[in-house]
């Protein structure tokens, strides 16, 4: 067996020997072995060429400390050096590391004594044959002649012979005879130590390779749950599941909130297969946040690196499928499609919507402004906003209370209700209108009720109108073209200035007899020195002495009932005034408020090419309106004729232009 009492062979730059190894800057020799100087190696592959040197040169090392041996070829990174350079600063210790007792010389018989190692698997692993070795060794036999008289034998000379002895492996020896035969890595030291004790043939694995570890891509972490949709059916308030629709579809941030997070990526750890080749990790992928960070979002970085996506304003998140781009806009932009699959029915927060996809029959949308790119099948419910259909509604239905509704194409078999809003359509086909300003392109057996109606083209249409301008009225098939005036309630007017008319008179004649009476006090001797002295007394303009101011405080006290009478009297009279003023202002409201109503009821038809009907009808304020009926009844109350005095024009040619006649009224 070798021992570690042989002669270093470390040498000095002054006096360097063959087969002596000069000591690189970061190595230095103490008094009980060689110590690596951390902090003045730069990089591992100066310790890589040091290695070489003693190896290639005839050297090993002694006493080595092979764990520390590999980390340093291997698996020591820059930030693993800064770690163990933090801590010996912290502890004042000096930055070196003990690799070994000395370096001495490897002989080549001793290096005869190991055999090659067997590389498996392109390096994944290396085998190697244990067995019981021997030395050979020359001896000096002595050569004697023949024996004398004595029998003693002459010492002729001596023979050289060579002899086996046993010898033994080392661990140390065995270390640097596989890094000359190409295994440098992976190495088990305590499993080789152990064969090396039983001295026993045997094959064995020696060493396996270290795999690449993978890193981790970079990727986000969310900060929010509402990054995301919630689909499942909602809750109502009293417990039960409402399957029409979903719980939170349209994701709402505030101003301020975190979305998410970059989790920078992790590169991975670098393989060694047992030649000491790297085998290095996939690549990881890496992104730039701000590619996430779409309009309404702004990124953050913080002090220590982290990058966020935070949202710039209040609004509705918007999740680009395609780019992964997140955004944030004040208003909802859908582009599934409402269905039972997709969306359920819509009950939207938001102050403005757009929908890209179609609006399936059946389902409900209801929301504010909203506008529609696709064709709509089922209904749509503005709570008094703007609704836009792009293209079509087919057999469903759009209503805003006190908004508008336009169908930039056509709506077919479709009921559009704006009651105190407004109605566009470019065609309407089969559909029932109600608002109170209706424009029609062109109307094809529709029933239409509205304060003022502008239709370019009906045909067949039933129309219910104050104000009604008809480009072209024809009819279809055998439906006519039925236009109804509804002409105001005027005998009510009549009622309330009637009614305002006397309130005045009445007024007027109370205010007479209490000035009457206030006329006949003031006659009074007391009072009428009292109300001439009052005013002069007041203005200090006049002088009392004090006998006269004594006379004074007498007559006060004589006139008490007839002033607090005065006083009663004189507010009477300005309350009825105010009476007789306001009557007087209501009468001229009323009055003006009806003839307006008249000049408000008109019909004009440009041209009549088939049967049409003009009627009148008045507004009974016992009856209810006709917008509130309900379809049915609605359709038989448009199409009637009605009685023969209430047409104003029945033919099938010519044009009609109708103001109110007052002798109708």
């Amino acid at each position: 067996m070798a021992t570690d009492d042989a002669m270093s062979s470390v040498g000095n730059l002054a006096d360097l020997d063959t087969g002596q190894v000069l000591l690189p800057s970061f190595v230095a020799r103490r008094g009980d072995g060689l110590y690596v100087d951390i902090s003045a190696m730069d990089s591992p592959e100066l310790f890589l060429r040091f290695v070489e040197r003693v190896f290639v040169g005839g050297t090993r090392f002694s006493g080595l400390d092979h764990d520390l041996f590999v980390k340093l070829l291997f698996d020591t990174t820059p930030t693993d050096i800064a770690a163990l350079l933090a801590r010996f600063e912290a502890e004042e210790r000096p930055p070196e590391l003990r690799l070994a007792g000395d370096i001495v010389a490897f002989p080549a018989e001793r290096q005869a004594l190991y055999r090659g190692v067997k590389l498996l698997g392109g390096g994944q692993a290396a085998e190697y044959f244990f067995e019981q070795v021997t030395v050979d060794t020359e001896i000096q036999v002595p050569r004697h002649g023949d024996a004398d008289e004595n029998g003693e034998q002459s010492l002729l000379g001596y023979d050289k012979q060579t002899v086996s002895e046993r010898a033994y492996l080392d661990f140390d020896e065995f270390i640097a005879a596989a890094w000359n035969k190409g295994l440098r890595y992976g190495i088990d030291a305590a499993a080789v130590r152990e064969t090396i004790t039983r001295d026993k043939a045997e094959r064995l694995i020696i060493a396996r390779q270290k795999p690449p570890l993978p890193g981790r891509d970079a990727s986000i972490e969310e900060k929010t749950d509402a990054l995301h949709r919630d689909d499942s059916p909602r809750i109502r308030s009293d417990g039960r599941i409402d399957l029409r629709h979903f719980r939170n579809r349209f994701p709402q941030v505030v101003a301020g909130m975190p979305l998410f997070k970059k989790v920078p990526r992790v590169p991975g750890v670098v393989g060694w297969n047992v030649a000491g080749s790297e085998l290095p990790p996939p690549a990881v992928k890496d992104f730039d946040i701000g590619t996430l960070a779409g309009p309404g979002t702004r990124v953050e970085r913080t002090e220590g690196g982290q990058e966020f996506v935070i949202a710039a304003m209040d609004g509705f998140l918007n999740i680009d499928t395609q780019s992964g781009q997140v955004s944030i806009t004040d208003k909802i932009i859908n582009k599934e499609g409402v269905s039972i699959r997709t969306t359920g029915d819509l009950a939207l927060a938001g102050d403005e919507y757009e929908e890209h996809g179609e609006v399936q029959e059946k389902r409900v949308v209801e929301g504010h402004h909203m506008t529609f790119f696709a064709p709509v099948f089922g209904s749509i419910v503005s709570n008094g906003g703007r609704i836009v259909i792009k293209q079509a509604i087919f057999g469903g239905a759009a209503k805003s209370q006190g908004g508008s509704i336009v169908v930039e194409g056509s709506a077919s078999r479709a009921t559009l209700e704006a009651k105190r809003g407004l109605i566009e359509a470019a065609r309407a086909e089969g559909s029932l209108l109600i608002a109170q300003v209706v424009r029609v392109g062109r109307a094809v057996d529709c029933e239409i009720v509205a304060d003022e109606v502008v239709i370019e083209q009906a045909e067949g249409c039933a129309i219910a109108a104050r104000s009604a301008t008809i480009g072209v009225a024809a009819a279809r098939k055998h439906d006519g073209t039925i236009l109804t005036l509804l002409l105001p309630d005027v005998e009510g007017y009549d009622k309330e200035i009637e009614k305002a008319a006397a309130a005045r008179t009445a007024a007027e004649a109370a205010l007479a007899a209490r000035h009457m009476a206030l006329a006949a006090l003031a006659e009074q001797p007391d009072l009428k020195t009292y109300l001439a002295l009052q005013p002069k007394i007041k203005a200090g303009t006049l002088a009392m002495t004090p006998a006269q101011e004594a006379n004074w405080q007498k007559l006060l006290g004589r006139l008490g009932p007839a002033l607090r009478e005065h006083s009663r009297l004189h507010g009477e009279m300005q309350g009825l005034q105010a009476t007789v003023a306001e009557s007087g202002q209501r009468i001229e409201t009323l009055r003006r408020e009806r003839s307006d109503s008249l000049a408000a009821v008109r019909c004009a038809i440009g041209e009549v090419k088939g049967e049409t009907l003009v009627r009148s009808r008045r507004v009974r304020p016992d009856q209810p309106p006709l917008a509130s009926l309900p379809a049915k009844e609605l359709h038989l109350k448009l199409r009637e004729a009605g009685a023969a005095a209430e047409r104003i024009f029945g033919g099938d040619s010519g044009s009609v232009s109708w103001p109110p006649d007052q002798g109708l009224m």
